[in-house]
């Protein structure tokens, strides 16, 4: 099966192995009921779609995502610890920074990049036997400013390369997803990833480069449609 295709004891971790990532894809999506099934790969496919073509229009809505996901989370931890409904500590927290997130937008970004970061270099710390909590509290505080202060001053490049990844991998795992109502069909692709673990990272990357020159595109139209309206005036 696929997970004997992915790498053996001693490989790359998670994030650097396609092969896992395909594999945990694919059965995520199995786990789920046929009705669930239908209505997440085509969601996962038109907001794949939507990212991937206008992520620039769109990242507000990609940030105000990202800090609900958040606020779900930080809702999860709060209910526990202070023993109250869940429920409620869900409902709350993905509210408020939700909320907060859309006006806020530029500083959300910020702290979406800085907690990209974070997570990215401190994990390859650990990764890389660097197991002292300290040092890797100071790698990921060091990382977040860091990552922050670049994600603000890169902000157009960095949100359309990130939306165009985000959309690209939404659009591909709706894809696998869709292919998996089609027994046929998705024993093929499922085929495919077990032999060859690394085609869905190549088709990820590819529609993220055909997406990130397409929204590049799309913001220069709209500056030149600006300047001339301007002109007129």
């Amino acid at each position: 099966m696929l997970a004997e295709a992915v790498g053996a004891e001693g490989g790359p971790p998670p994030w650097f192995n396609p092969g896992q990532a395909a594999h945990d894809i694919v059965e995520m999506y199995e786990a789920l009921p046929y009705g669930w099934l239908v209505a997440t790969s085509i969601i996962s496919v038109l907001a794949g779609l939507a990212f991937l073509v206008w992520g620039f229009r769109l990242y507000r809505w990609l940030v105000v995502v990202m800090f609900v996901i958040i606020g779900i989370a930080a809702g999860i931890e709060a209910s526990a610890y202070f023993e109250f409904s869940q429920t409620i500590g869900i409902v709350a927290g993905a509210v408020v920074l939700g909320v907060l997130a859309w006006p806020l937008h530029r500083v959300g970004w910020g702290m979406v990049g800085g907690i990209v970061f974070a997570l990215v270099l401190a994990g390859f710390a650990a990764y890389v036997g660097i197991e002292g909590r300290l040092e890797l509290i100071l790698i990921a505080v060091v990382a977040f400013v860091a990552g922050a202060a670049v994600t603000l001053l890169l902000m157009k490049p960095l949100i359309i390369v990130i939306t165009s990844l985000v959309g690209a991998s939404s659009l591909t795992q709706g894809t696998v997803a869709l292919t998996l109502l089609w027994p046929s069909v998705g024993a093929t692709v499922v085929r495919v990833m077990e032999t060859r673990p690394y085609v869905l990272a190549i088709v990820t990357l590819v529609l993220a480069a055909v997406g990130s020159a397409m929204q590049v595109l799309d913001t220069s139209s709209k500056k030149k449609k600006k300047k001339r309206s301007d002109d007129d005036e």
